[in-house]
C-alpha cells in the first residue's frame, strides 16, 4: 500500500501543478450553471403550474447546482493517458513495476479529487444550507446518504471510463472518441438536466442503466425526491454496476494485454 499511497500523493500534486489551469477548469463549471439557472427561472416565470416536469422551482435549481458539482467531482481524464500508454508503449514500465496498472490509475484519480473537494466542499455546504433555508426536506441522515452515494458514483464513473480507456487495445487511436463519449455520458447521467422529466420508458431506462447512478441518483437524494426505500434500491444498483464494470475491466485487461505489442516506451 505504500506504493499506492505515493501514487495518491502524486495525484494531489499533479492536480495542483498547473494552478491556473486547475482554477480555470473550476471556473468553467460556473458558465453552465448560469445558463441553466437563467433558463429554468425564465421557464417557471412564464408557467402557470407550480411544478414543471414534476419539479418545483427550488428543486430544479438545487438539481442544476448540485449536478454540475457532482459531475466535477466524478469527472475523469485518465483515459487519455491510458490510450497514450497503450499506443506509444508507455504501459511497459507498469508491467515490470510492483504496481497494478488499474490500482495506479485509481489512486491517482482519487488524489486528483482532493484539491477539487477542498474548493467544491464549502460551495456544496452553502448550497445545501440554502436548500434547508428554502424549506426543502434536507436532513443530516439524507446528507450522509448523499455523501455515500457520491463516493460510489465516483467509483462507478472511474470503472466505466477505465473500460472505455481499455478500448485502446483494439482501436488504433481511440482518443478521438473520448470527447464525444464524455459529452454523451454527461447528458445520459443527468449531468445537464434530470432525465426523469421525460417519464415513461426513458425514466425506466435511466433507473436501470448505470449512468444515472453517477450523477442523477446522488443529486435526487439530497433533493428529497427519493424515499429511504428507493435510496436503498439505488445503492444496490450502484454497487452492482460497480462490480459489473470491475469484472468487465478485468476481462478486457486480460484479453487486451495478450494483444499488446510493447513497442516504444
Amino acid at each position: 500500500m505504500s506504493s499506492y499511497r505515493c501514487v495518491f500523493v502524486m495525484g494531489v500534486e499533479q492536480a495542483l501543478e498547473y494552478r491556473m489551469s486547475f482554477f480555470l477548469s473550476m471556473l468553467s463549471a460556473a458558465f453552465p450553471i448560469v445558463i441553466q439557472t437563467t433558463m429554468w427561472n425564465y421557464l417557471y416565470r412564464h408557467s402557470d403550474a407550480a411544478a414543471v416536469f414534476g419539479y418545483q422551482q427550488g428543486e430544479i435549481l438545487l438539481y442544476t447546482l448540485l449536478a454540475t458539482i457532482v459531475s466535477q467531482l466524478g469527472g475523469t481524464g485518465f483515459e487519455w493517458e491510458m490510450n497514450s500508454d497503450i499506443k506509444m508503449g508507455g504501459l511497459n514500465k507498469y508491467l515490470i513495476r510492483p504496481v497494478e496498472y488499474k490500482g495506479y490509475q485509481f489512486f491517482r484519480f482519487l488524489g486528483q479529487k482532493i484539491p477539487r473537494l477542498m474548493v467544491i466542499g464549502p460551495v456544496m455546504t452553502v448550497i445545501i444550507g440554502g436548500a434547508v433555508w428554502q424549506g426543502l426536506p434536507v436532513s443530516p441522515g439524507r446528507v450522509l446518504v448523499f455523501l455515500g452515494s457520491l463516493i460510489l458514483g465516483a467509483i462507478l464513473n472511474f470503472s466505466i471510463f477505465y473500460c472505455i480507456g481499455l478500448l485502446a487495445f483494439w482501436l488504433t487511436d481511440v482518443d478521438k472518441l473520448f470527447g464525444t463519449i464524455s459529452i454523451v455520458l454527461t447528458v445520459v447521467s443527468g449531468g445537464v438536466f434530470p432525465l426523469d422529466i421525460f417519464g415513461g420508458l426513458v425514466e425506466i431506462l435511466v433507473n436501470l442503466a448505470p449512468f444515472g447512478y453517477t450523477t442523477q441518483f446522488p443529486v435526487n437524494i439530497i433533493n428529497g425526491r427519493f424515499g429511504w426505500e428507493r435510496m436503498g434500491v439505488g445503492f444496490v444498483f450502484q454497487t452492482g454496476w460497480i462490480l459489473v464494470f470491475v469484472c468487465l475491466g478485468e476481462a478486457m485487461w486480460r484479453r487486451g494485454i495478450r494483444r499488446y505489442a510493447a513497442v516504444g516506451g
